[in-house]
This record gives C-alpha cells, sequence and structure tokens, in this order.
C-alpha cells in the first residue's frame, strides 16, 4: 500500500474526525445541559460512552490513520473497523439522543466516519490483502465467534421483544431509556447481526472479502465491547446494579475480540507494506 493510493484523502479525514469525536465525547462529560434531559440510565449510560470514546476510540483511530498512511495494511484494516464502529456508535447518538448542544459535534463524527469508509472501501486492493494470509489464520475460529455473537445478540432482543410484542405493551429498556424505541436493537438487528453472518460465511468459504472484513468486524467488537465497560462502572456508581454485569461482559468480550483480531493481523503479516 503506497501514499499514493486513491482513498488517501479518506485517511485524512480521520484527524477533523477526531477533533469532533473528542468535542462531542468532551461535551457529554462535561456539560450537564448535553443529557439533561435523559433518564438517569440513559444518561450513565451516554456518559461511559464518552469516556470510552475519549480514551480509547480517539486515540485508536488516529494511531490506526497514521499508521495506515504510512503504508501499514494493519492498521488500515483496524482503521476501517474503527470507523465502522464510530458509525453505528453515531446514529445512536445522533438519532436516539435527545437534541442538545453536541447535535453538529454528532452529525459531523456520522457523516465524516461514513464518507471516509465509503471512500477507502471503493479503493482497498481486497485480493492483494487476502492473499497475505497463511493457511494458520484463525479463519474457522473468527467464523465460529461471529456466529456465536450474532445468536446471543438475537437471543438478547427477541428474549425482551417477543414477550412485549405478545403482550402489547413496550419492552422495559425502552421504557428505562425514555426513547421512542430502542435503538441499539435497530442497529444490531438490521446491521450488526447481518453483518457478522456475512463475514463469518464468507471467512468459512475463505473468500477474499471475508479476509477483510474479519479484522474489520474483530475490530469492530473490541471497541464497541470496550466502551461497555466504563458504561457499567458509571451505571454501578449511580446505583444500578446491572453496571457490573456490563462491566464484565465488555471486558470479557473486548478480551477475547483483541486476542483474535491480533492473530489474525499477524498471521497475515499485514505490518509490513504491500
Amino acid at each position: 500500500m503506497n501514499n499514493t493510493a486513491p482513498d488517501r484523502w479518506a485517511l485524512w479525514l480521520s484527524f477533523p474526525l477526531a477533533v469532533i469525536l473528542a468535542t462531542a465525547s468532551l461535551g457529554g462529560l462535561l456539560l450537564a445541559s448535553t443529557y439533561a434531559k435523559e433518564t438517569r440510565m440513559q444518561a450513565a449510560l451516554g456518559i461511559g460512552n464518552d469516556v470510552g470514546n475519549s480514551v480509547v476510540t480517539v486515540p485508536v483511530l488516529v494511531i490506526a490513520a497514521i499508521l495506515a498512511l504510512r503504508g501499514s495494511i494493519a492498521a488500515r484494516l483496524v482503521w476501517l473497523g474503527t470507523l465502522v464502529y464510530l458509525f453505528y456508535d453515531f446514529l445512536n447518538y445522533a438519532l436516539a439522543i435527545h437534541f442538545n448542544s453536541m447535535f453538529l459535534a454528532y452529525c459531523g463524527v456520522l457523516g465524516l466516519s461514513f464518507y471516509a469508509l465509503v471512500g477507502s472501501l471503493l479503493a482497498l486492493p481486497i485480493p492483494a490483502i487476502a492473499r497475505r494470509y497463511g493457511p494458520r489464520t484463525p479463519v474457522k475460529t473468527t467464523a465460529v465467534v461471529l456466529l456465536m455473537m450474532s445468536l446471543v445478540t438475537v437471543l438478547h432482543w427477541l428474549w425482551e421483544i417477543i414477550p412485549a410484542l405478545l403482550a402489547g405493551r413496550v419492552p422495559q429498556t425502552v421504557r428505562d431509556s425514555g426513547l421512542l424505541t430502542e435503538a441499539v436493537a435497530v442497529l444490531d438487528l438490521a446491521f450488526g447481526v447481518p453483518a457478522f453472518m456475512i463475514a463469518a460465511m464468507l471467512l468459512l468459504r475463505r473468500k477474499p472479502l471475508g479476509f477483510v472484513l474479519g479484522p474489520v468486524v474483530l475490530t469492530f467488537l473490541v471497541l464497541s465491547s470496550l466502551v461497555l465497560a466504563p458504561m457499567g462502572i458509571v451505571m454501578a456508581r449511580r446505583g444500578f446494579e446491572a453496571g457490573h454485569a456490563l462491566f464484565a461482559i465488555g471486558l470479557g468480550i473486548a478480551a477475547g475480540s483483541a486476542v483474535l483480531l491480533g492473530l489474525f493481523l499477524r498471521e497475515g503479516s499485514l505490518s509490513r507494506a504491500a
């Protein structure tokens, strides 16, 4: 991957994106008005998410972009996974959080992450990346983990949604959040689960696109799970018992996904320039 790649502009979008992301996160942490209209639980989740984005996502985004600009395909794939996470995360911010002073920042993160992602994917040398992986790449393990995550996610949401639909009532999580609907369930069921399943099936068939989607989806899993830890801490400190479980689950999934991601990238020797 040389520095004249046509998607170099997409990598440079990472730096204004990081600034806007940091602004949105710090706004949630420092301005009491940001989550003033949210329920106590929703405010705790938002603050915890802001901590995770400030401490983890901003540095990962910037470091991955710098290394990708220097030619690292491993960093390019981690960067793409970070963009996927930000697009997922800020769809929720932009559409499910009550209007507040950070609204334009939410739109900025959502828009920049989307266009950087699309711009880079269109120019990504998928066959060349796939050829770098050897027979020891944890293809089957990664595929099984993604399929299991898909199943667990579907069961998690349907366990509450189906009984609520049959009883003609609104699910408890929606009532607790004070929102019109469960936005995270929409994102998971409409986008997350299908993406996991597609990546898993492509990996099992050893299709070139699967070797790109594998580390991208694993990066998404690492980040989206890791931010659950500060969410859990904030929830626990505010008296929500579920915070401890959220903390443990987030760290567990993040750790397992990070190990798989490391093995995947190491086997492909992706730190070398193509």
